[in-house]
């Protein structure tokens, strides 16, 4: 039964395991942060929220994902990174630049959470 598991598929594994922790406690953050503005968000919003930021943490650096003040988001921004997601699913938009810009909005959150 193991025998059919190599290096490389325990590697993915980890990598999607880190990549799901990374972004429940960044959604997490972000819920507790909007408290009742959280509850105006659609479950589907919610879905391509935290998938669009699975995306982007594949492409940032473990450390820079780190310093990132998710408990700074304020609704505009987190509608933003939304609505970015929705043009990428509805291909609007390449992947590369929008999880790029959703990175840049990311990156302006004022981080004291170190």
């Amino acid at each position: 039964m193991y025998a059919d598991i190599n290096d490389e598929d325990i590697g993915i594994r980890t990598f999607q395991i880190r990549k799901e922790r990374a972004v429940e406690r960044a959604v997490e953050k972000i819920r507790y942060k909007l408290n009742s503005g959280w509850q105006t968000i659609s479950s589907k919003d919610i879905d391509i929220l935290s998938w669009s930021l699975g995306e982007t943490w594949a492409m940032m650096g473990f450390y820079e994902w780190d310093q990132i003040g998710f408990s700074f988001i304020d609704m505009d921004a987190l509608n933003k990174i939304i609505a970015i997601g929705k043009e990428v699913l509805e291909h609007k938009k390449l992947g590369t630049i929008a999880f790029e810009q959703i990175h840049q909005i990311l990156k302006s959150l004022e981080s004291s959470e170190v």
